[in-house]
């Protein structure tokens, strides 16, 4: 069966360090899916912080809403590993942004997974999806124009593992 290849994030905005505890570990021993997913959002919570925003928004300023997420495991983490979250925005529109991620241990730099998930700016209030903040298009705009070609800082190549 062909499984989904998803590439690690162009352009690094944020970086998360999180330890596996005991709880995210399911029957194999090893980090469970669904704490891959909490673990994602703790990412998420960063890359929003650094952008000024947060998950619910107020009256301000939109919060986001999740509306799917892609994980394509690629190795194991373990309890009490030290995982690197990397999160940058690959792609917006008007309402919406993916931000892809890469997450790889810590002291060896083992691949253990890349994701994508896609948010709509969404107004908790009022109950309806509504524009990105400018402040937040514009970044994306500048550093895509600037940041284009750049590498991605401290990243481990994938295929000479």
């Amino acid at each position: 069966m062909q499984r989904i290849k998803l590439p690690p994030p162009t352009r690094i905005q944020s970086r998360t360090t999180l330890t596996v505890r005991a709880s995210d570990l399911n029957y194999g021993n090893h980090l469970a899916n669904d704490a891959m997913l909490r673990l994602l959002q703790e990412a998420r919570l960063d890359w929003l912080d650094h952008h000024g925003l947060d998950e619910l928004g107020n009256a301000h300023r939109p919060g986001i809403m999740l509306c799917d997420v892609t994980v394509c495991f690629t190795g194991e983490a373990f309890l009490h590993e030290r995982l690197i979250i990397d999160v940058g925005a690959e792609a917006h529109s008007r309402t919406a942004i993916e931000l892809r991620y890469a997450v790889r241990e810590h002291a060896s730099g083992r691949p253990i997974a890349t994701a994508r998930t896609t948010c709509v700016f969404f107004d908790y209030h009022n109950r309806k999806v509504t524009p990105m903040p400018q402040s937040l298009s514009r970044a994306l705009d500048q550093q895509a124009q600037c940041c284009a070609a750049q590498p991605i800082p401290e990243q481990v190549d994938q295929e000479q593992e």
